[in-house]
Formats: structure tokens, sequence, C-alpha cells
């Protein structure tokens, strides 16, 4: 299997991205980044780009699957209007070219209470799995995990405390509220990739249960 990755350099791309490397089942990978990240590995294959260079590089996109890890905040964007081009735009461009190539599939890390009826963030990610779908077809997966656990290279100290505020109450968030439970990055990693090799017999949409499931 052939894998394209974006947005591996991020909480859950860069596990993906490891857990792509040690499966004997995945022969290529690809990673379209900014700039070379410090991995070395004859599976993998690096192709430098931005949203605004894509077009460039579109032939590259190609192969079994597309991973779309890609997400920021506000704060880390400066605006609105950046943070839209990175969670949406971005996308949909990748599974627009992606789908122009011949590439069937398509599983993105989307978010919980996606909606457009929801906040600004949660209107953005309904837009992107919209534009995907368009795109991309019957074979565009979404995962949407609440709140996402692990090691993002930074101490904040608010953020250290949601974690374990969600931690404490995931017991807790029992029935139709299971799918607002924290998740380990980790997860979400294997359970795209484990995805991407049983796409058959997967829901579109999946929250924490589908996720853990797979994973």
């Amino acid at each position: 299997m052939e894998v394209n990755i974006f947005g591996a350099t991020g909480l859950v791309g860069k596990l993906l991205l490891q857990e792509c490397l040690q499966k004997e089942a995945i022969e290529s990978v690809k990673i379209f980044v900014r700039k070379p990240i410090a991995i070395q590995h004859a599976k993998l294959h690096q192709i430098i780009t931005t949203a605004d260079t894509l077009d460039q590089v579109a032939h590259e996109i190609k192969g079994d699957v597309v991973f779309n890890c890609l997400g920021t905040t506000i704060k880390q964007a400066g605006s609105q209007s950046a943070q839209y081009a990175i969670d949406c735009e971005y996308p949909a461009q990748a599974a627009t070219l992606a789908a122009a190539n011949g590439v069937p599939c398509m599983i993105n890390v989307s978010s919980v209470g996606t909606s457009e009826k929801g906040n600004f963030y949660l209107k953005t990610k309904a837009d992107m799995e919209q534009k995907v779908v368009a795109a991309i077809g019957e074979k565009a997966y979404f995962l949407r995990p609440s709140f996402i656990l692990g090691d993002r290279g930074v101490f904040r100290l608010g953020e250290k405390i949601g974690i374990y505020l969600m931690v404490l109450i995931n017991p807790l968030l029992m029935g139709s509220l299971r799918k607002y439970r924290s998740i380990q990055a980790q997860s979400i990693a294997k359970a795209m990739l484990n995805l991407a090799l049983t796409q058959p017999n997967a829901p579109k949409i999946l929250h924490f249960d589908e996720i853990m499931a797979l994973s």
C-alpha cells in the first residue's frame, strides 16, 4: 500500500507516520511538509510544499490513501481566515488533486461536534468534511475525536490542568456522552492506519468508540 500524509509533523500525524513506517503492509509513505523532518527511512519520501505550491507537486499525490491530519488553532494560525485555510481549504485542495490522480480514499481527523450550526471551529470542520466528500466520494472517512491527549512538545499549564480534568471525567461520560471522552493521539493514529487497511466494513463517521475499536 502507498500512503500520503498531510500534517505529518502534528500531534497525530507524527505518530501516524511512525505507525506507517513500521507496518509491513505499507510500501511507501509520502509526507507533504513545509520543511524536511529529521527522519530517514527507506519507505519515506518527503515532498516539500505548502498550500500555495501544492499544485506544482500534484503528481506526487498518488497511491491508495491520503491521510489528513492537518489542524491548527487561531492562536497558532494568527486569524480565523488563516485557520480556515489550514483546517479546510488545504485538505480540500489535497482531496481534489488526489481524486484527479485516482486516489480512492481519504481518511481525515475532524472533531466531535462538527456541525454547520456550531462555532467557527466546528463550522470549519463541517466545511472540510463536505468538500472532501465532494472530491473523493464514498471512501471519505472522518474521525471525530474530542480532546486529544499526547505530547505536544511544549509545556502549557492550562493545557496540563485540562488534560488532568478530562482524564478524571472520562468515566463519567456514558451513553450518548461517550463520544466526548478524551482520547490518546496514539489511538487515533493506529485507528487511521487500521481503517485504511479495512475500509469496506468501516463507518464514514467515527467517534470515540469506533476509533477505539479500530485502534
